[in-house]
């Protein structure tokens, strides 16, 4: 299936012991690219789940954030370094005594010194690493949810901006013979229009040779053969529903060069029109291309 780049995702688990909360945002990105909001306590944990992440996208920009909060303080595994504690205070009480001064310890300065505290990781609850890895999934198939959405709506209207495409393509080549006739008539006139004023003689079998053959390079028959083609590619990239934003881009890009080759041929207005309206859609189909995976 089709994706969209673009997507949000949730999950909540409550529990008597934590409460666990997951955000998962992403919008389009040339390539896969994981930014990871979650308490450093855990960070060990993060190459597990960037490897469940990687199986539900292959590009984008996308940011997970985890709050999580621990119902029951046992569980964080937070130690005192009391040994130390007492080493500092025996060594400034010490210090206290032989410079006179008075000295009366606030223990509340320990709680603003990170060093003192230690966090014990490799004892983490196993059911509060299952509970983390199973919501995370539930948030990560929710934003799947949401990218598979948007990625529909996105293939509907590239579907039917590709109708009118179709219909543009067939009316350019119902006028491209015109193009090219219409080039031989005008250099003709023009010409004619010359030698006549300069009164020369010109040989008349060579003449319209030449003018074929100018009239031949403002061909567009081939571009729009072309163009077709790059169409029906499209059509079966949308019938096919996988990862097609790349392959979509680029062929959108081949369909580019063609209609800009016809619009620089055309000696037609209508045919102009049409080219100008062609891009037009084109480019609508690009920025709708640019969010899919």
């Amino acid at each position: 299936m089709a994706m969209s780049m673009t997507g949000y995702g949730s999950e909540v688990l409550n529990t008597e012991s934590w409460t666990i909360s997951w955000e998962i945002k992403s919008v389009n990105s040339r390539y896969l690219d994981l930014k990871w909001r979650i308490p450093h306590t855990l960070y060990f944990l993060q190459g597990k789940w960037e490897k469940k992440l990687r199986s539900f996208a292959s590009r984008g920009r996308v940011d997970i954030s985890l709050n999580l909060r621990i119902h029951d303080p046992e569980i964080l595994g937070i130690t005192f370094d009391q040994t130390m504690a007492k080493a500092m205070l025996s060594q400034l009480d010490d210090f206290s005594q032989s410079s006179g001064f008075d000295f009366t310890p606030d223990l509340n300065l320990f709680l603003k010194s990170p060093s003192m505290w230690q966090e014990d990781k490799t004892n983490l609850s196993a059911q509060l690493e299952d509970d983390l890895e199973k919501s995370l999934i539930n948030a990560l198939k929710s934003w799947n949810e949401s990218r598979k959405n948007e990625g529909d709506l996105l293939l509907n209207d590239i579907s039917e901006r590709l109708d009118i495409l179709k219909n543009l393509s067939s009316k350019l080549q119902e006028l491209a013979p015109d193009n090219t006739q219409l080039r031989f008539n005008d250099l003709k006139q023009r010409l004619g229009k010359l030698t006549e004023e300069l009164s020369l003689e010109i040989d008349e079998n060579r003449l319209l040779q030449e003018l074929t053959i100018m009239a031949d390079r403002l061909d567009v028959s081939e571009e729009i053969t072309r163009l077709k083609a790059h169409l029906g590619s499209i059509e079966e990239l949308l019938d096919k529903h996988v990862e097609i934003g790349r392959k979509l881009d680029f062929i959108l890009q081949e369909a580019f060069r063609e209609i800009n080759t016809c619009a620089n041929k055309c000696q037609n207005t209508l045919m102009s029109r049409i080219a100008v309206d062609f891009k037009a859609e084109l480019e609508k189909c690009r920025e709708q291309t640019q969010n899919l995976e």
